[in-house]
């Protein structure tokens, strides 16, 4: 008995542990540092009873080890990879919420799984449809629509802010009666007497609500700028050529969604300001970009002042090309 014990201390003496064998640096996948137990090939043991073959088995165990950290390693670069990989994607493919806005299809569009043009189609729909858009990609090149009860993604650039009924023809019928005869007159558009640009009823309601949501507190120099930099856009050929397609452009005037929810309601003053501005008055030089140097700083700001400065006016600047 008392050798038995013996024999057992002997051993226990002898048996050479190491520690926990971890590989070069913390795992990390996701941002999240995770701690995992080591298996039991990566411990290294000797053994009393063959002293001349621990060597020999050291060595294969050392080997063992190598090779299992640099497959942990490779798998780790992997997993990596498949991370920063799907973080591309991501990025890619971003969807910033916007308020709800009504917009109508210019022509026929592919509702499609996700914004990609190769991305399976769940539907077509078809110009003159009203949709439902609340978000688009980071670049504004996809919309995310709802189209009755579909939702997916779809081109943005075959939308419009424009109805059919304002699609058509400016000219308008007006029937009269005459000596007992119908008698078909065309009667010009009101909106172009005198205007610098043509618009439709539901463009200069437009128009009037982004002015208050803009600068509805400010002076009227600041309106009458903020709708210069609009009509200008409008009439330049670096932008759309309707004051809908400008006010609806991913990105540009979020006051745009006070007309669609139906809040930040026109003044009779905003409404005159607007009016004098499609009239031909024009206090920017031409001007088609602003900013608040209060609310925007950074790059942003930066590329502003390489742009031609035209006009400062109650905290805003603002700028045309060169």
């Amino acid at each position: 008995m008392l050798g038995q014990k013996a024999d057992e201390e002997t051993k226990a003496a002898n048996v050479n542990t190491t520690d926990t064998a971890r590989d070069e640096g913390a795992y990390t996948a996701l941002d999240t540092v995770t701690w995992r137990k080591a298996s039991i090939n990566e411990y290294e043991f000797a053994e009393v009873s063959a002293p001349d073959t621990r060597a020999a088995d050291e060595e294969s165990s050392a080997n063992e080890m190598t090779t299992s950290a640099a497959e942990k390693k490779n798998a780790k670069a992997s997993v990596k990879a498949g991370t920063d990989k799907n973080a591309d994607v991501k990025t890619e493919n971003n969807i910033k919420s916007i308020s709800k806005t009504f917009l109508y299809v210019a022509e026929p569009v592919s509702l499609r799984k996700t914004p990609d043009k190769s991305s399976e189609v769940l539907e077509v729909i078809d110009a003159d449809e009203r949709v439902v858009v609340d978000g688009c990609t980071d670049d504004g090149v996809w919309y995310s629509v709802r189209h009755g009860e579909v939702t997916g993604f779809a081109a943005a650039e075959n939308f419009t802010g424009k109805s059919p009924e304002d699609s058509k023809t400016e000219e308008k019928k007006d029937e009269k009666s005459k000596d007992g005869k119908t008698v078909i007159e065309l009667k010009e558009d009101s909106s172009k007497k005198g205007s610098v640009i043509s618009y439709t009823d539901e463009e200069f309601e437009m128009l009037c609500y982004v002015l208050q949501g803009e600068v509805g507190n400010c002076s009227e120099a600041s309106k009458i700028a903020v709708a210069n930099v609009i009509i200008n856009r409008v009439r330049s050929s670096l932008f759309p050529d309707s004051i809908s397609a400008v006010l609806t452009a991913p990105s540009q005037f979020d006051a745009i969604y006070g007309y669609y929810n139906g809040t930040t309601v026109p003044t009779q003053n905003t409404r005159d300001c607007a009016a004098r501005a499609l009239a031909g008055e024009d206090n920017t030089n031409g001007a088609t970009y602003y900013y608040a140097p209060a609310y925007c700083g950074g790059d942003i700001a930066s590329w502003f002042e390489t742009l031609q400065f035209c006009l400062e006016v109650d905290g805003q600047r603002y700028f045309k090309n060169w």
